[in-house]
This record gives structure tokens, sequence and C-alpha cells, in this order.
């Protein structure tokens, strides 16, 4: 697969008056186009430092992000890589700026000098991706926490980036908003091939990837298939994560020696293998 992001040894700390605090620690990762990436750890543990590096907010202090080739520290190609990568963040209020959706979607291709007639073609593209086209004339306060969170993702893929990352964008939202941002970045990565790149800590959200790494103190602690990763209940509760709930009763079946796979992570797959227990 191609590669679209590459840390090599990234380090990054936070400077204070008095002291400088290390956040992330020697990171090297590798990212490539088209995969759907979910990023787990508990608050503090750096997987919001390390997606801000993806977009250029925050440059390392040590070693080197690379967007497709790009050095993420050279002031002089930040505009490249923010047009590669875009951000949405956990408040979509902060991200809103204009006093009607299109207009807001409109908002980043003007600042990028695209010509009125594609920036129409983009706008109307984009809030059909998000299945918010209907909602296109109306005042962003007016939407609900998800529509909103949708509108912000659709302001990003106006700018046809080639990776969104989400930095929590579902931590605000009631379980309805979050069924439909998790909809939205499904279809993207599906259908468009987006790169999607999830800070999340709702381990349900995870499984829904084809990746899952998880951070821990500033490091890399797993990397894999979410079944490869979510095997390791009693080390992700020890650097205080939870795993899904699926997985939680299998893990507790497998402790009391009913012979279940570590592997099963959707409540389908859970209900197909309790009836089999059953029957058999």
């Amino acid at each position: 697969m191609e590669e679209l992001i590459r840390t090599e040894d990234l380090s990054f700390e936070y400077q204070g008056e008095d002291k400088s605090t290390p956040v992330l620690h020697e990171i090297n990762l590798k990212i490539h186009r088209g995969e759907f990436v979910a990023v787990l750890g508990h608050n503090g543990s750096g997987k919001s430092t390390l997606a801000k590096q993806f977009n250029s907010i925050l440059i390392p202090t040590g070693g080197v992000v690379y967007v497709e080739g790009i050095d993420t520290s050279n002031e002089e190609t930040i505009f490249d890589v923010r047009q590669r990568v875009g951000m949405v963040f956990q408040n979509p209020d902060n991200q809103i700026v204009a006093t009607l959706v299109e207009e807001d979607v409109a908002f980043a291709p003007e600042n990028l000098g695209v010509p009125p007639e594609e920036i129409r073609q983009r706008v109307d593209s984009a809030l059909q991706e998000v299945d918010m086209y209907d909602y296109r004339n109306h005042a962003p306060h007016q939407l609900s926490g998800g529509q909103k969170q949708r509108v912000a993702i659709a302001g990003i893929i106006a700018m046809q980036p080639d990776c969104i990352v989400l930095d929590e964008a579902t931590a605000m939202l009631d379980p309805r908003g979050r069924r439909e941002v998790l909809k939205t970045i499904e279809s993207l990565n599906r259908d468009l091939g987006t790169t999607i790149v999830h800070i999340t800590h709702f381990m349900e959200e995870a499984v829904l990837a084809g990746r899952v790494v998880v951070i821990d103190n500033g490091r890399i602690l797993l990397d894999g298939t979410p079944a490869e990763v979510f095997r390791h209940v009693e080390q992700l509760k020890e650097v205080g994560l939870d795993v899904p709930q699926v997985t939680e009763l299998m893990h507790e079946l497998r402790a009391e020696g009913i012979p279940v796979s570590p592997d099963v992570l959707t409540a389908r797959e859970c209900v197909d293998v309790l009836v089999n227990l059953l029957e058999g």
C-alpha cells in the first residue's frame, strides 16, 4: 500500500515558562493511503497531540513527520500539508464560521482560491456525501450536534484532502449523533478511498476500523487489527482502557473454561457464538 503519513522517531514536548512537558517519545508509525485507523489512549496519553502532528498544527520537537513526503516542520509547505490532511475537532461549533450551511462548506475552498463554479460543485458534492444537502440553506445553530459535525466534515471534504483526521469528533455527541458521524466516515473510507485517522476513546468505534493503534504515555503500545489488539484485554486494562463489551464477555467466558474465540468483536458475532453454544 502507498504510504501517506510517516513519523520517524517523533517526539514532542510542550514548553512552559519554567519547564517542558514531554508528551510523545520516539514514535515510528506509518499510515497508508486508504486505511481506516483508530487511535486509542487514555486521557493524557498523547493521542490528540499525535493527531495534531499530522496537520502541522503542532511541529515535532524531535524526529520528523512526513505527509506524502513533505516534512511537516517546513514552514514553506505547511499550506501543502493542510491541503492533504484535514482536521475535524471535538466541538463542531469551533469549526463552523458562517450563517448558512453551504456558505460554511464553501469557506475553505474560497480561501484556497478555487474558482466559483468549482466551489459550487464541491459544496454540493460534499454535502451529499455527508447526507446534509437538504440542509444547505439552514442556519448551523439550528442543527443537532451530529448534523453540525457532519457539516464540519463536509467543509473538510470540500478541500479534497487525501486524509481526514478526526480528533475525538464524536466525544460531545449523543448516541444518534455518533452513529451519524461514524456512518459518514465509514462511507468516505469505503466509497471514496479517503484515508481516515479516528482518535477516539469509544472502544466500539475502534472496532469499525481496519487497524487500531494504542498510545500509552506517549509511546505506541499496540498496533494491529481490532481482533489482534483487543485480544490483549488485561494489558489494555492495565493502562486504563476498557475493551468492547462483547470482547469483555468473550474474555470472561474463556476464563470460565468455555471455548469461545477471542476474535469476536461485534454484537452480531456474539449472538451467533452464544446461539451455537446453547444449541450445542
